[in-house]
């Protein structure tokens, strides 16, 4: 049976990681690793892991952000599969058997996502992801009910970032120049980055629903699509500069017009209201943007190492 490693990345998440860390280690078949990397939190996250016997802590001497922090975590593991998760979950006892016995039996399995549903279980968090017609991501079965839904094995496009299972092997060859997870996008989107690359290089991905998570992104409430809108318009512009910058990062490395050029007016709409409302309600972003030059530059240098790897 292949060996599984899990990473979580945390931050400030103290009130999750009891329940998080007591699901990993109650595990049937047992992780190989359980490593947390700590974005430097301001809470009493670091004291709690400590208390866990057998977890691997790396205490940063500062945020990284989310996708440099995966990357140091991923880099201590040496197993078949491995876990990247974040610290707002916990798993069903069962998990590692479920998924270490699809990727026995399957050797083309390359990426998994498993069935995120909220805490309690009631509500599907995501089934999956796959892209809107504006190529922005989706999350499968988002805020519907799990009694009305039945969910199978089925091909993705992607995996939601809360919990995606790699092997190992896939995962290397998705490196680019050093890097797993691309670390210029900080936060957000990362998921999306890293599936899409998956799909260029022909990998499979697939959604195994026996195998459950519980995830709180808000606990039980259901976001329509304004809720969601509006909560963006208020967040920092820090935040909006994220969202704004690791949208056309994803575009620049993995958009192909041959594929995906008829989408193309959806796309340019979608970005007047959506990107033009963000920037406009945090003008200091446009300049930070502006100022981010270096970082579309190496987009464009990464673009041709996916493009070579195809």
């Amino acid at each position: 049976m292949p060996s599984i490693s899990v990473v979580i990345v945390n931050y400030n998440s103290e009130r999750f990681l009891r329940d998080n860390l007591e699901s990993l280690q109650a595990q049937s078949e047992p992780f190989s690793r359980i490593v947390v990397v700590d974005n430097k939190s301001s809470d009493n996250s670091i004291d709690l892991i400590n208390e866990f016997k057998g977890v691997s802590l790396i205490p940063l001497k500062k945020n990284i952000g989310y996708s440099a922090a995966l990357n140091r975590g991923i880099e201590r593991c040496d197993s078949d599969l491995i876990l990247v998760a974040n610290s707002d979950i916990y798993i069903e006892k069962n998990f590692n058997r479920i998924i270490s016995d699809k990727f026995e039996v399957d050797p083309e399995l390359d990426i998994v996502s498993p069935l995120i549903l909220r805490f309690g279980g009631e509500i599907v968090d995501s089934a999956g992801q796959f892209y809107s017609a504006s190529l922005y991501p989706t999350e499968a079965g988002f805020g519907s009910a799990i009694k009305t839904n039945e969910f199978k094995e089925s091909i993705i496009f992607s995996v939601c970032g809360a919990a995606t299972v790699f092997r190992r092997n896939s995962l290397e060859r998705l490196k680019v120049e050093g890097e797993y997870y691309d670390e210029s996008y900080f936060m957000f989107w990362e998921d999306f980055d890293i599936g899409w690359r998956a799909n260029l290089y022909g990998m499979k991905i697939k959604l195994i629903p026996d195998a459950e998570v519980f995830h709180f992104r808000g606990g039980t409430l259901k976001k329509s699509f304004l809720t969601r809108f509006s909560m963006a318009l208020v967040r920092p512009g820090y935040i909006k500069y994220h969202l704004v910058k690791n949208r056309y990062l994803t575009l620049i490395k993995n958009f192909r017009f041959r594929t995906f050029w008829y989408l193309i007016p959806v796309m340019v709409l979608k970005d007047l209201v959506w990107v033009g409302l963000l920037t406009l309600s945090s003008p200091k972003i446009i300049i930070k943007l502006l100022r981010s030059g270096s970082i579309f530059k190496a987009a464009l240098r990464r673009r041709k190492v996916i493009k070579n790897n195809e």
